[in-house]
């Protein structure tokens, strides 16, 4: 350990990281990690490597630091730093992550390039060149004991992943029944998928500063209500199948963007919005004729959808990619959006050959779910049983499938909105099955009970008559109160109850402790608690 004075150099000057001086640290050699650091700064601690000695450095026990280095771990010039050397098994790096664009990186220039970073300092957004300059690639992340650290040495064991921002995605949209529900959050499926995802991923892109080739398709499956073949005209023959409940179906795949680059993708949302508009009618109607009857037709659900026909798809344009390659463009992949919740219904002889291709070819594959995620384990294969013995169907989890599910980090608005309401304790109750509720009428006590009939019509007429007018009394006082009047009142009270328009929590669960939610109505008449009637409360409840 040594404490020096911090200087700082441009790539115009040198080229290595670190200049030292050999006679202020006569033990080091070259090839050795130090760590640098403020003695004030315990945080910030950055590891190179010495790569040469400089005997003409200006100054005593002083070190020079390449300026942007400086910048990103917050190094401080002419300050005093503390220089130790440090074992590089203790600081070797678990996993680091290399990102290259607008170049081909086949697996043996990966394989080289890896090999000649064994035994090597990197640290964040270290530029890596190979090859005099024709493999460039960058650090963006690294691990090392689970946690993502700033720098560290790579070692025979650590693994090295290549990203490249510049490749070929597939994006399929599954337009099942679903995409045309609301959630919980009152969210229509299209848009969190839309809305939500995509634009996520999109803006993601941006800043990362991607220039990936896209294709977006969407995708849907559309059942037929018939028995036979026969009940199809002949020029729907071609594209119906049959799947094996013996229902007649047809896959439908339309073509929203096709190879296309963009920096900005938000016109692209506009664009999907336009397709949803009129999808589903299109669906249901494609072979709609006027002087022909056609069977009744009804979208597929996501598990009965054509999940792994769209990867295929893909995969017969990826397993041709050494014919006219591109050398700005390195990777391939899929990412499908489905509505559902990872479920699917397969063929098992499809899936094993979707297995095969995407393993041969080394193709990632995403699925991305905006359903709610089911509390089993997903993604799950379902293959129908053919065997009339055994009622059991069998499942598959593939590994081949990366499977996420979208959450959005969006919290639920809150409202002002107070009821006008307040319904009496115990009205809402539930009652046992069989009982009827009895409302009695309390006599004064000056008031003969009466006995004969003429009496009890009598009696009858009186409080009807008091009824009447008692009501019309509050017809003509709610006529003076203005509704904005009421709303005025009510902003203008201190207190103000906030409710959250979709709260799933928001009624009441008898055991919970939380007492049940009372709405509140504001006027300028009140009544007394022992009337079963609503009870009319003050502004001053508020």
């Amino acid at each position: 350990m040594k404490v020096c004075k911090l200087i700082v150099h441009t790539k115009t000057f040198s080229v290595e990281d670190l200049i030292i001086n050999p006679k202020d640290f006569p033990t080091l050699r070259k090839g050795d990690i130090v760590e640098i650091y403020h003695p004030e700064d315990e945080f910030s601690r950055l590891l190179l490597q010495i790569n040469s000695f400089k005997e003409d450095l200006q100054g005593r026990e002083t070190i020079s630091v390449e300026q942007s280095i400086a910048t990103t771990f917050q190094l401080r010039t002419y300050a005093d730093v503390i220089v130790t050397k440090v074992d590089p098994v203790k600081v070797a790096l678990d996993s680091v992550e290399l990102t290259f664009k607008d170049q081909y990186m086949g697996r043996s220039e990966m394989w080289r390039l890896k090999s000649n970073m064994v035994n090597t300092c990197v640290y964040l957004h270290k530029k890596i060149e190979f090859c005099g300059g024709s493999n460039r690639c960058q650090v963006y992340q690294m691990w090392a004991s689970g946690d993502k650290v700033s720098c560290g040495v790579i070692n025979e064991d650590t693994k090295v992943v290549f990203r490249s921002s510049t490749s070929m995605v597939y994006i399929f949209v599954q337009m099942s029944s679903e995409m045309w529900e609301y959630d919980l959050g009152s969210d229509v499926y299209f848009e969190r998928a839309v809305h939500g995802f995509l634009t996520e991923l999109f803006a993601k892109w941006k800043k990362l500063g991607t220039n990936h080739e896209v294709t977006i398709v969407l995708y849907s499956r559309v059942f037929y209500l018939a028995t036979t073949a026969a009940e199809f005209p002949k020029y729907m023959l071609e594209g119906i199948q049959q799947d094996y409940k013996g229902r007649f179906y047809e896959d439908f795949y339309r073509v929203a963007v096709q190879n296309e680059r963009y920096d900005d993708w938000s016109h692209i949302l506009n664009h999907l919005h336009r397709e949803f508009k009129g999808l589903k009618e299109m669906l249901l109607t494609f072979h709609n004729r006027s002087d022909i009857e056609v069977p009744v037709t009804k979208l597929a659900s996501s598990h009965q959808g054509n999940f792994l026909e769209v990867i295929n798809m893909s995969l017969n344009v990826f397993e041709k990619h050494f014919m006219e390659r591109s050398l700005e463009r390195t990777g391939q992949q899929v990412v499908v959006v489905s509505p559902g919740v990872g479920v699917f219904e397969v063929d098992r002889i499809l899936t094993n050959v979707t297995k095969q291709r995407i393993i041969d070819n080394g193709v990632g594959c995403d699925l991305v779910c905006v359903g709610t995620q089911p509390l089993h384990a997903v993604p799950l294969l379902k293959f129908h049983n053919k065997d009339p013995v055994k009622y059991a169907d069998d499942y598959c989890m593939p590994h081949w499938i990366n499977l996420s599910f979208f959450i959005t980090n969006t919290k639920t608005p809150y409202s002002n909105f107070i009821p006008r309401i307040k319904v009496p304790p115990g009205v809402l109750e539930p009652k046992p099955p069989g009982t009827v509720r009895v409302r009695f009428l309390f006599l004064d006590d000056d008031r003969p009970t009466p006995t004969t009939r003429e009496e009890m019509d009598a009696y009858d007429a009186q409080v009807f008559a008091s009824v009447s007018q008692t009501s019309s009394k509050a017809n003509r006082l709610a006529k003076k109160t203005s509704v904005s009047t009421l709303e005025g009142s009510v902003s203008s009270s201190s207190k103000i109850t906030k409710r959250k328009t979709s709260d799933p929590d928001i009624h009441h669960v008898e055991g919970s402790g939380s007492p049940p939610l009372t709405p509140v109505v504001a006027t300028a008449s009140a009544r007394t608690e022992d009337d079963s009637s609503m009870l009319l409360n003050t502004p001053d409840d508020f």
